[in-house]
């Protein structure tokens, strides 16, 4: 059985390494990145994306990265379940880019189903290190949403975790 976290547990984990950091007295920032994210922007292809969705956004590194090379015109929504995590991702990203460029949701009921999102409105759906603490009902309604909202001819479905299982209707 794997270990989990109720939404409840979720935002006070996240308001937590938002607020105090992670051990080692580094920044939850500081520790965000590695081999996983790196090869996911890799085939990310943002060059051909004008839309991405980050579900779990956290503090907005990865959208920061990526905004920073200034691949294309892009606007990236920053989902989020932890009011700490809104603020940072706000100062790093919004406020750094634009509207424009960058906006970001609360999430308070902390249920995926409550994201609004159009069908096949989303080139990007990114989600890092963020399933594998989840319910796995949960899990596949993020999934569920991913799959809805993805655009059929350029969505990509962009996910960095150690996790334990796939799912075959995501291509």
């Amino acid at each position: 059985c794997r270990s989990v976290l109720t939404r409840t547990e979720a935002k006070e984990v996240y308001n937590y390494f938002a607020t105090v950091g992670h051990a080692g007295g580094k920044d939850a920032s500081s520790g965000y990145g590695g081999p996983a994210v790196n090869a996911l922007v890799q085939m990310g292809n943002f060059s051909a994306a004008k839309t991405v969705l980050d579900y779990g956004c956290g503090q907005g590194k990865l959208a920061e990265f990526v905004l920073k090379k200034k691949i294309a015109p892009l606007h990236w929504r920053g989902i989020d379940q932890s009011p700490v995590m809104i603020e940072k991702f706000t100062e790093r990203c919004v406020d750094q880019f634009g509207g424009e460029s960058c906006s970001v949701d609360y999430l308070q009921s902390g249920d995926p189903s409550d994201v609004k999102v159009k069908n096949h409105s989303i080139d990007r759906f990114i989600s890092t290190y963020c399933l594998d603490l989840m319910s796995e009902e949960d899990m596949y309604k993020v999934l569920d949403k991913a799959e809805a909202s993805l655009d059929p001819d350029n969505g990509l479905l962009l996910l960095a975790g150690i996790t334990w299982g796939y799912r075959t209707s995501i291509k």
